[in-house]
């Protein structure tokens, strides 16, 4: 565990799940305003480290008024249930299509276990959230936190449930993984696409995110960065390119393997991988490759006639 001062009143808690590779991966920010304000929680595995950051940041997690999830996602919401038993002031916000799963999370927790496997297990178990905990966000609806005031916005995609939060005075957007997956040792922009992952619905999220133009960008996974609106462009270009290649795999029938290498020869910029450290690389590749699947699923409902218009 390991806290970041990002601004006079944002804080970022790198709550490191006990998974080899995962440092500097799952990223809980803490918004210190009047009405004490988490963005996602991390995994159930993560939540005593989440604890001993609130306590390096001498935050009471009894003082927490809101906690709103970009997604329900395990690695990010997988430990709100535990979470909250600490957090008895403390409403979830959270997209209507979530809600339901957070109450009873019986399906969320299987499906979970058969798209991620042994990580679901790492992860830990997920707990229900009593109803009246709960708090059904809306496209456009403005949470006011006593001295700063978040928009909820509506982008799926890479979710049909994800939310992003955006601070129009500041120019501020917490953008969960709608902007994708930061990596700032390598500066690379990875592209995120579980299935079901949504390519058109994707890209009209990330258009509208450009057309804010923010100043500040924060990403789920990990940290804060500027140039925000030059990130999103190079964002909307690599889901297009990787669309693109792998529609064209797709249609030659490429196995899985050779989606990711034909990935490597049109995205050079994911050589920058091989310069993590093992351990890290393995994680980022795993993932890619849970991409490259979200990607195949999406060609074979919608077929590939959106992505060769583009």
């Amino acid at each position: 565990m390991k806290t970041y001062r990002l601004a006079p009143n944002l804080s970022l808690i790198d709550v490191t799940p006990p998974i080899s590779g995962f440092e500097k991966f799952i990223g809980i920010y803490v918004l210190e305003v009047g009405k004490v304000t988490l963005i996602d929680v991390g995994p159930a595995v993560s939540i005593a480290n989440l604890t001993a950051g609130l306590r390096e940041l001498n935050i009471k997690p009894a003082d927490i008024s809101y906690v709103l999830l970009t997604h329900i996602h395990m690695d990010h919401a997988g430990g709100i249930g535990q979470a909250i038993k600490q957090m008895p002031a403390a409403k979830i916000v959270v997209h209507e299509r979530g809600a339901p799963h957070l109450i009873e999370p019986t399906r969320l927790w299987q499906d979970s276990q058969r798209a991620l496997g042994k990580l679901a297990l790492d992860y830990g178990p997920i707990e229900p959230v009593p109803q009246d905990r709960i708090i059904v966000a809306t496209n456009g609806m403005v949470i006011d936190l006593d001295g700063m005031e978040l928009e909820i916005l509506e982008t799926p995609g890479h979710a049909p449930h994800h939310l992003s939060f955006w601070d129009r005075k500041k120019g501020v957007l917490f953008a969960g993984e709608a902007a994708g997956v930061y990596n700032a040792e390598v500066d690379l922009i990875r592209a995120t696409a579980p299935p079901p992952f949504h390519l058109e619905r994707a890209l009209a999220s990330v258009d509208e995110l450009i057309r804010l133009a923010p100043t500040h960008l924060y990403y789920a996974h990990f940290g804060g960065a500027t140039q925000a609106l030059d990130r999103l462009q190079i964002y909307k270009q690599r889901l297009i390119l990787w669309g693109k290649t792998i529609a064209d795999c797709v249609e030659k029938g490429a196995s899985t393997q050779e989606i990711s290498q034909a990935i490597r020869e049109k995205d050079t910029d994911m050589a920058r991988l091989d310069k993590l450290p093992a351990d890290q690389r393995g994680r980022e590749l795993n993932f890619v490759n849970n991409s490259i699947l979200g990607f195949v699923g999406y060609f074979e409902r919608y077929g590939n006639q959106y992505i060769k218009q583009l």
